[in-house]
């Protein structure tokens, strides 16, 4: 990857039609060097799956809105492991309609292999700083803080996260 350029593939998850948070997510990484192939809203994750396999992004991005993209995202990174893809998969925005579920979230969407997993207050900022370490040192080279794991779902050596607790 050329310093101060990377390619970006942008997309939403099947279940969301809103586009407005992907303009906003594309000039911001035009603004960081990216070249954005934007996929635009309610698209299916073989598109997405066909898209990544031709474009061969450095990064792929995935937003969502609605508050449903938490289960969209996770079935979209499992048909990218099916396909054989390797790419760094960052994924944010309203994943789920309780903001309460965001930490139990963002630790499976991690734990599912997402790179990082943007949902709080400060997702835009994170966010930021993740597209400058990644023009610098390549999106797989970054490393996402630990999740945090609220004391009412146990230590974090004992968790299913697989089960939806």
């Amino acid at each position: 990857m050329m310093e101060g350029s990377f390619r970006c593939l942008l997309t939403t998850v099947e279940s969301d039609s809103h586009f407005w948070n992907l303009i906003y997510l594309e000039k911001l990484l035009e603004e960081h060097g990216a070249v954005v192939h934007n996929l635009g809203n309610c698209t299916p994750a073989e598109l997405v799956v066909r898209k990544l396999a031709a474009y061969q992004p450095d990064l792929l991005v995935v937003s969502s809105v609605n508050g449903h993209g938490y289960y969209g995202a996770r079935e979209l990174l499992t048909q990218i492991h099916l396909a054989g893809l390797d790419v760094p998969c960052v994924v944010g925005g309203k994943l789920t309609t309780a903001a309460s579920d965001n930490d139990r979230v963002r630790r499976d969407l991690l734990a599912h292999g997402f790179t990082d997993v943007f949902v709080e207050e400060d997702a835009v900022e994170r966010f930021r700083e993740l597209l400058n370490f990644g023009v610098r040192f390549g999106f797989s080279e970054w490393r996402a803080d630990a999740p945090v794991v609220a004391p009412w779902d146990g230590p974090a050596h004992t968790l299913d996260i697989g089960s939806g607790r």
